[in-house]
C-alpha cells in the first residue's frame, strides 16, 4: 500500500520512497504549448510546492540519469517533450523573506534569499559552468540575476526560472497595514523589487528560456507591469483547472491505491471528502476540485486508524487560512461578509490583478481577493457578473469561527457555555440553554442594532453558536424539492456515540412593531417544517428516529418562541 505524502513537497523523495502519488505531469505537455513565461496561482495548501518541485526533476539536466525512475511509469514518462532534462533549473522560494521588522531588514532578507538560491544553484551545475569564485554576498538580487545570466550565456546553458511563493512577504506587509513598505519596494526606479524583475525580464533575451511564477494572489501583478510585462497569467485557464487539486476521478483512483476494504466505504469517503475539502472551480466551465493537503490529512489519519479523524479540518491549514484571510479582511467590507456568511454567495466582476492605490477603494478587489485566497470559488455566470460561492464545509467553518471571534469580543460569550449548550441538543433533544445564550446576545444589541436586524442576522447567530461548538455537521438554507431548510444539524459519523438528536431548524424574526402577525409567522413556519420533515433530502440524510423538528420565532430583542414538530 502506498504511503500517504502529508506535508511533503519534494518530489524526488515522493516518487523513490513509495509514497502516494497523483499524476499530474500530464501538464507539463500542455504548459510547454502555452507562453514561456508563466503565472499561476492557487490558494494556500493546495500542492503548488509539490508541483514546481516536479517541474524542477522534469527539465533538471542532472537528473536525466533518474528519469526513467522518477517518471517512468507516469504520464509524461511515457510521452515525454523535447525538453526534457534539458535545462539548468534555478528555484526560489520567497518563504520566511522577514517582512516584519521594517524596509531595511526586508531587502537584506529578500537578496540573502537570492544570494543562498543562486549559490545552491552554481554548486549544483558546477560542472557545466565551471569554477566561480565571485563573491555573491556583495551583490544585490538584481545583480545575482544579472550575474547568473552572464555566467549561463557564456556557456550556452538555458535557464529554466521557478519562482515559489513569489508574494509571501508582500502579504504579510499588507495583513500587517505597513503598506507605505510596499510602496517603496516598489517604487518605479528605485524599488529593489521593481530592479529585481527587470533584471529577470533582461535576462529572457538571454539564457532564461522559461519563468514560472506561483503564490496565492496577483497582488503584484499591476505593480509589476511595466518591468515585467512578459508574464502571461493561466490562473484562470480552462485546461489547467485540474493541474492543482483533486477532480472526482483522481480521488477514486487514490481510494484503489489505499486499499480500502470495500467500495461503498470508498465512496463514502469521496462524497465526504468533496463536501469537506472540495467545491473549488478555477473556471466556470470545468468540474470541482479538492484541496489536495486537506485530503492527505484526513487519508493520513484514516488509515492509521480506520476511522474519521476527531477534526476532519487540519489545523495547520485552518491556521493557515486564518492568516492570510486577515489580508482580505482589511478591505473592511461589512456589507459583502454579511451577504457572504447569510447567504453563501455573492456576485463580482473577476480581477484579474490589482494595484496598491486601488486595492482598497473597487468593490470587485475585496471579492475577487477572497476568491484568489481560496475563501470562495466560481459557480456560475450571472446576469450581473460572475458569481462566487463558499467552496465547501471547511471554509464555511472558518468564516464562522472569524465571525464568532468578532462577537464574542461584543457581547462576552464564553466558549464553555456554548459548549454545555450543544451537548444538551445532542444528548438530550434540549435547545432551551442555546436559545438562553441567543436571548443575552440580543438583550445586549443597541437600538440601531435593532434597527438592522433580520432573520438572516438571527440565523448567522445560531449558525456561529453551533459550528464554533464543531460537533455538528450544519446545513445551512439547502434547497431541496420542499423548499429550503434554514437550519439543518446533522450527526458526524465520528461523533455517532455522543449525538443521540439530530435537527431541523425553522427560524423566524418579527419586529417588535409587528408582534401582531406573531400567530400568522407561526402557521407559516409550522407548515414549512412539517413540508421539510418530508422532503427527500431530510429523509435521506437525518435519521427518522432521534430527529427534532423545532420552529424558533425572535420577537424584537427580548422574547424566543420555541415550538416543537415531532412526530
Amino acid at each position: 500500500m502506498k504511503r500517504i505524502p502529508y506535508g511533503i513537497s519534494n518530489f524526488e523523495v515522493l516518487r523513490e520512497k513509495n509514497y502516494l502519488y497523483v499524476d499530474k505531469t500530464s501538464y507539463i505537455d500542455i504548459l510547454e504549448k502555452y507562453a514561456p513565461y508563466q503565472f499561476f496561482i492557487r490558494p494556500r495548501r493546495f500542492g503548488k510546492s509539490l508541483f514546481i518541485s516536479m517541474l524542477e526533476n522534469y527539465y533538471d539536466i542532472n537528473k536525466k540519469d533518474k528519469f526513467k525512475k522518477l517518471f517512468g511509469d507516469l504520464y509524461i514518462g511515457k510521452n515525454p517533450t523535447e525538453e526534457r532534462s534539458d535545462f539548468l533549473v534555478w528555484k526560489i522560494s520567497f518563504a520566511g523573506v522577514d517582512a516584519g521588522h521594517g524596509e531595511e531588514n526586508l531587502r537584506k532578507s529578500f537578496n540573502f534569499k537570492v544570494r543562498s538560491s543562486a549559490k545552491e544553484f552554481i554548486i549544483r551545475y558546477q560542472d557545466l559552468l565551471g569554477e566561480n569564485k565571485l563573491y555573491l554576498e556583495e551583490l544585490s538580487a538584481e545583480m545575482v540575476v544579472d550575474h547568473i545570466n552572464i555566467l549561463c550565456k557564456l556557456k550556452n546553458k538555458q535557464v529554466f526560472v521557478l519562482i515559489d511563493e513569489y508574494d509571501n512577504f508582500v502579504n504579510e506587509l499588507i495583513t500587517g497595514g505597513k503598506q507605505n513598505i510596499y510602496k517603496n519596494i516598489l517604487r518605479p526606479g528605485e524599488g529593489f523589487l521593481k530592479a529585481f524583475y527587470r533584471a529577470l525580464k533582461r535576462a529572457t533575451t538571454d539564457s532564461f528560456q522559461r519563468v514560472y511564477i506561483t503564490g496565492v494572489s496577483p497582488i503584484m501583478l499591476d505593480d509589476l507591469a511595466s518591468d515585467f510585462n512578459i508574464i502571461r497569467n493561466y490562473t484562470l485557464d480552462e485546461k489547467l483547472n485540474s493541474m492543482l487539486g483533486f477532480s472526482h476521478d483522481e480521488l477514486s483512483c487514490i481510494m484503489d491505491q489505499v486499499d480500502l476494504p470495500n467500495y461503498e466505504l470508498s465512496e463514502k469517503i469521496c462524497n465526504d471528502m468533496n463536501e469537506y475539502y472540495g467545491g473549488y472551480k478555477f473556471n466556470q466551465t470545468c468540474e470541482a476540485v479538492c484541496n489536495p493537503v486537506m485530503v492527505m490529512y484526513f487519508l493520513d489519519a484514516f488509515l492509521v486508524y480506520s476511522r474519521y479523524p476527531q477534526q476532519m479540518i487540519d489545523s495547520n491549514v485552518k491556521i493557515d487560512y486564518g492568516k492570510i484571510n486577515q489580508l482580505a479582511y482589511n478591505f473592511n467590507d461589512k456589507e459583502a461578509l454579511n451577504e457572504i456568511m447569510s447567504t453563501g454567495e455573492t456576485t463580482t466582476i473577476l480581477v484579474d490583478r490589482f494595484n496598491i492605490h486601488t486595492m482598497y477603494s473597487e468593490k470587485e478587489n475585496f471579492k475577487s481577493l477572497l476568491f484568489y485566497l481560496g475563501m470562495l470559488t466560481i459557480k456560475e455566470q450571472g446576469p450581473l457578473g460572475t458569481v462566487l460561492k463558499i467552496p465547501n464545509y471547511v471554509i464555511r467553518t472558518i468564516y464562522w469561527e472569524q465571525y464568532f471571534d468578532k462577537i464574542s469580543e461584543d457581547y462576552n460569550i464564553e466558549i464553555q457555555n456554548i459548549r454545555i449548550a450543544v451537548n444538551e441538543m445532542r444528548m438530550h433533544g434540549d435547545i432551551q440553554p442555546l436559545i438562553e445564550i441567543v436571548k443575552g446576545i440580543l438583550e445586549s444589541l443597541s437600538n440601531r442594532d435593532l434597527m438592522q436586524m433580520d432573520e438572516k442576522n438571527i440565523k448567522m447567530m445560531f449558525l456561529t453558536l453551533l459550528a464554533v461548538d464543531n460537533t455538528y455537521f450544519i446545513r445551512s438554507e439547502d434547497e431541496n424539492n420542499k423548499g429550503y431548510v434554514d437550519l439543518m444539524l446533522r450527526r458526524k459519523i465520528q461523533l455517532k456515540d455522543i449525538t443521540k438528536f439530530e435537527w431541523i431548524i425553522e427560524l423566524k424574526y418579527i419586529k417588535e412593531s409587528d408582534r401582531n402577525t406573531l400567530e400568522k409567522v407561526k402557521e407559516q413556519g409550522l407548515k414549512q417544517l412539517q413540508m421539510y420533515g418530508e422532503s427527500k433530502m431530510v429523509q435521506e440524510e437525518l435519521e427518522k428516529e432521534g430527529l427534532k423538528k423545532v420552529l424558533i420565532i425572535v420577537v424584537g430583542k427580548k422574547d424566543i418562541y420555541t415550538v416543537n414538530k415531532n412526530d
